[in-house]
């Protein structure tokens, strides 16, 4: 691995004076309930045709596939995004409404690469998200938003989500390290976490979202929150999707880039000062 870069303690972005949208909204049952059935049922069918037991419940599929063979297992993932009622969920009519009034917006930008799938299987406390915003994931325009749907119960029982609503005032310093497996090894792409110091603060006014298949949390990219470390024993099934302002001229003016890769590049480009340390590859 070479080396890390370090540039110092990062100062904190306050938002614009523009930037006044709500910064969480929860809308029960928008998706219609026979899209978020056909999911579920396409999961399954994807787990059976990758080689887990056809006659067994769902967790019991994934979790079966996870043992006998992971790599199959992350090709359900991407094959999951690839199928039609994936899209057909990222662009139903009552989602997208939502998505126009939280930004405003008349026409709207919403990148499939920041569309996906996850699974967060029960005890792999590795495969938690930690604290961060979407702002340097994303980059899209400056009041976009993250559409986060569970496709099974999510709550306290498989994790969740955590959200700190009122931390989230500003835009704060991250560190890019590369993500890692059970035995600390990397698996080739990065996250960018909120700085460390500032967790105890988010921890103290956190709450956890409960959401029923067919809800939708929407929320804005300077939410504060992390997806919480699965305890089991149900897995997670959820589906996020991100939605910004196609015609906002902050957007438009860096010609729509935005994060079509790995790299944070846009993000560290318009914010170097946000961006307290770097892992090097």
């Amino acid at each position: 691995m070479g080396a890390n870069r370090l540039s110092g303690r990062a100062n904190v972005k306050a938002p614009s004076q523009a930037s006044n949208r709500r910064l969480l909204e929860v809308h029960r049952a928008l998706i219609p309930v026979a899209l978020i059935a056909e999911a579920v049922e396409t999961l399954g069918d994807l787990l059976g045709a990758a080689g887990a037991p056809r006659e067994i419940e769902l967790d019991q599929r994934v979790t079966a596939l996870a043992v006998s063979d992971r790599r199959r297992l992350g090709a359900v993932y991407d094959a999951m995004r690839e199928t039609a009622v994936f899209r057909s969920i990222v662009t139903c009519e009552p989602l997208l409404a939502a998505a126009r009034a939280a930004t405003g917006a008349r026409r709207l930008h919403s990148p499939f690469q920041h569309c996906v799938f996850r699974m967060a299987l029960a005890g792999e406390s590795w495969r938690g998200f930690g604290w961060h915003q979407d702002y340097p994931y994303n980059f899209l325009s400056e009041d976009f938003v993250t559409a986060w749907l569970p496709l099974t119960p999510a709550g306290p029982h498989n994790g969740s989500i955590d959200a700190a609503p009122t931390a989230s005032d500003r835009i704060y310093p991250v560190q890019i390290r590369f993500k890692r497996d059970a035995s600390s090894a990397s698996l080739g792409t990065r996250d960018a976490f909120i700085c460390e110091r500032f967790h105890a603060a988010f921890e103290a006014e956190a709450t956890k979202l409960e959401l029923d298949p067919g809800d939708v949390a929407l929320f804005h990219n300077r939410l504060v929150h992390r997806s919480g470390r699965n305890p089991g024993p149900r897995h997670r099934y959820s589906i996020q999707a991100r939605f910004g302002d196609l015609l906002a001229d902050e957007i438009a003016a860096r010609d729509w880039r935005n994060r079509r890769s790995d790299g944070f590049d846009a993000f560290k480009q318009l914010h170097p000062d946000l961006v307290e340390y770097e892992e090097a590859s």
